[in-house]
């Protein structure tokens, strides 16, 4: 009897190892679908992977990563909140809920998500700067500073946060500093049509016509050229 059951047991753990092995195999076909930008074929490939094994956390990342390519917002979320079930600790997975949710202007629920994923990783910039960009939509501008400050903080080098530091900074009248921020973002980028033109902006409103005139003359210019 001992014999007939470590047998059973034997072929039930090689069953196993055999289909976490095949899980692993269709992931991996999808991730190169994905990558091919066949992302139907990608999202069937992962569906094929969870089927045989659904605590495949990464599988349920990457489907919802493909259902995002494909703007379908709301089945992306469905697919985040199974990684997250799996892994609470997956920052990706939040943040990527996150950005679905923002998309979908569901800005409650994706300032939630970026700040479960600033949670996991206090470092997470990209996190802290879509948090900032999601207050601001709402109108909370001093809240959006303080993210773009700690986005910045972790990359300096991000035009886009100074960017919108400096708008959130203009919607509160501190025209000056956002003058500075916008100048940060042309530092770093000097294309950046949007900084030259809210440059001048704020420019103008501190008085300073004939310099706004000149960022604004360098707005138009780079926008004619695109």
């Amino acid at each position: 009897m001992k014999l007939v059951l470590i047998l059973i047991l034997f072929a039930v753990i090689c069953s196993s190892a055999s289909g976490q092995t095949v899980a692993i195999d269709w992931l991996k076909n999808g991730t190169e679908l994905q990558a091919q930008g066949k992302h139907s074929e990608a999202i069937a490939a992962y569906g094929k992977a969870i089927g045989l094994n659904p605590k495949l956390a990464e599988a349920w990342l990457n489907k919802g990563i493909a259902l995002d390519d494909q703007g379908k917002y709301d089945e992306a979320i469905q697919a985040y909140d199974s990684a997250i079930g799996i892994n609470p600790q997956d920052a990706e997975a939040w943040y990527n809920r996150g950005t679905a949710f923002y998309i979908l202007r569901k800005y409650d629920e994706a300032i939630n998500s970026f700040d479960r994923a600033i949670e996991t990783d206090p470092q997470y910039a990209n996190a802290w700067y879509n948090k900032g960009v999601s207050l601001a939509d709402q109108g909370k501008h001093d809240e959006a500073i303080d993210a773009f400050d700690k986005a910045i903080g972790l990359d300096p080098q991000d035009a886009g946060a100074w960017y919108n530091k400096g708008t959130a900074l203009g919607n509160l009248g501190r025209h000056e500093e956002a003058n500075k921020a916008f100048d940060r973002a042309i530092e770093l980028n000097p294309q950046y049509e949007s900084a030259w033109y809210n440059k001048g902006r704020a420019l103008k409103s501190l008085g300073r016509t004939s310099e706004a005139d000149v960022a604004f003359a360098k707005a138009t210019e780079l926008r004619e050229k695109s």
